[in-house]
């Protein structure tokens, strides 16, 4: 992935945007070029760049790539907002404000259905506890226990050690401080609290 000088970010704003945008494009790169989309798991303080775990339908084509150990890309992005010129003090042109991360590594098929349990229940718990409805968080009962064994089966897991991770951050790094905060105004009326929220901890009130 080419990153801009003028939007790097460190290894810490690549993990956060991994764990508050987690549906992630999985790219395994041999025998052929094969995508899947799904959800994965995080785990910061596992190897030099954090781990990866996920898993894929058993029948979709990327499992047999998993169980054979392929080289991995997986792909993260968060939050994505178009900014209108409108918004800015100064002449330019329309952009997106947008984060976007690629971990590189090699797959280890997971198997062992007590780690691919652990694995679930960790997916679970972080989606759940991510929620904004106000409801009370879902815990499986004794059938969504029962049939999660009967789909264990049915699924392919897998960890990536990251090799290697590239991040980039772009909000507004390149405009001026009234640019700025006429995107942070702009995106907030927009209703992408998200991506104006990454720019107000960055700029706060002075642009």
């Amino acid at each position: 992935m080419y990153v801009n000088p003028d939007f790097k970010a460190d290894t810490g704003q690549a993990h956060d945007l991994m764990e508050r945008w987690p549906f992630a494009v999985v790219i395994a790169l041999d025998p052929d070029v094969r995508l899947s989309f799904v959800p994965v798991e995080l785990r910061r303080d596992q190897g030099r760049h954090g781990t990866l775990v996920g898993h894929v339908s058993a029948a979709d084509p990327v499992a047999g790539a998993l169980r054979h150990g392929t080289g991995l890309r997986v792909a993260f992005t968060g939050p994505v907002a178009y900014v209108s010129p409108a918004w800015y003090a100064e002449q330019g042109l329309p952009t997106y404000n947008f984060g976007a991360v690629e971990a590189a590594g090699t797959a280890r098929p997971l198997d062992d259905p007590k780690l691919v349990k652990q694995h679930l229940v960790a997916l679970v718990k972080a989606h759940e506890g991510a929620r904004t409805d106000g409801l009370d968080r879902w815990r499986p009962d004794g059938w969504a226990r029962h049939r999660t064994e009967e789909l264990l089966g049915e699924l392919q897991a897998f960890e990536m050690p990251i090799d290697r991770l590239e991040v980039k951050l772009k909000i507004g790094q390149n405009r001026s401080p009234g640019d700025r905060l006429g995107t942070i105004a702009g995106l907030e009326a927009a209703h992408h609290f998200e991506a104006a929220a990454l720019m107000r901890a960055r700029y706060g009130t002075v642009g």
